[in-house]
């Protein structure tokens, strides 16, 4: 299940992101207030506003908490990510070094594949990411490393412990590969988020139900909180994809490898 709407708004900058979010939030209080204010002021919180706030602070305490455990759990999503992209790039590199300790021709054919294999990731695989998919292209290739790495003859015995070690990377950058590919969605699931989201709005609503005696400290009082809440949106959609938006994870660790650590 995706978010069509989620999607589009990453495809925004931060600034233009931020932005939007204010203007939806505040449009959407200001007709709230407009319409209980002028239309349904016997719904308004007059004489029970002491009690009302009570029960208002509670929710906000409440509201914070969920909001808080849930903006955590998007940020362990992204860091998890990020981490997952960096070992398997640094697997890679321990991979490709310890190529040197065969033959010329084996080391040659060896580092070749994960050159390749390392293209196909830039260039091909990573914007796929954004859409949660994957390159069977890739896929195919890293199966031909793990492969050859099965396949190797060792002839001494540095060879043969060299040989187990590259067996482990190999299938520790199958699994760190599996990881980056299952996690490049949403950290959120959708029914998840909508619940989120429709209880910020709940909250925020809540807040135009008093009936204070001067309309514009109630107006801005509105303006400050729905910016404060579009704040801690704005950096939980920031995070919500690691592959998409205006934070999304770059293939910088692999491209280092090319341009830096695999000329010398």
């Amino acid at each position: 299940m995706d978010l069509p709407i989620l999607r589009q708004a990453l495809q925004l900058s931060g600034v233009d992101l931020r932005l939007e979010l204010i203007v939806i939030v505040l449009s959407l209080c200001y007709l709230v207030f407009w319409i209980f204010q002028k239309q349904f002021p016997n719904a308004l919180f007059g004489e029970d506003s002491e009690y009302a706030g009570y029960i208002y602070n509670a929710m906000g305490v409440v509201f914070s908490l969920v909001f808080a455990f849930v903006t955590v759990l998007v940020w362990q999503n992204y860091n998890g990510v990020s981490d997952a992209i960096t070992k398997e790039a640094s697997t890679l590199n321990n991979m490709y070094r310890l190529y040197s300790a065969f033959p010329p021709e084996v080391e040659k054919k060896g580092r070749e594949q994960l050159r390749t294999y390392t293209r196909t990731i830039i260039q091909e695989e990573w914007p796929l990411l954004s859409n949660d998919q994957f390159s069977t292209k890739a896929y195919q290739e890293l199966i031909q490393i793990v492969d050859n790495v099965i396949h190797l003859q060792p002839q001494t015995v540095g060879q043969s412990n060299i040989h187990q070690q590259m067996i482990h990377l190999a299938v520790e950058a199958t699994e760190l590969r599996r990881s980056r590919i299952y996690n490049a969605r949403f950290g959120l699931a959708p029914p998840a988020w909508l619940g989120l989201l429709s209880s910020s709005l709940i909250f925020l609503f809540f807040s135009c139900l008093f009936k204070m005696k001067s309309v514009r400290t109630h107006l801005l009082l509105i303006l400050f909180l729905g910016l404060t809440i579009v704040g801690v949106l704005y950096f939980l959609i920031l995070f919500l994809h690691p592959f998409l938006g205006p934070m999304a994870l770059n293939s910088e660790p692999f491209e280092n490898l090319l341009k830096l650590s695999w000329i010398y």
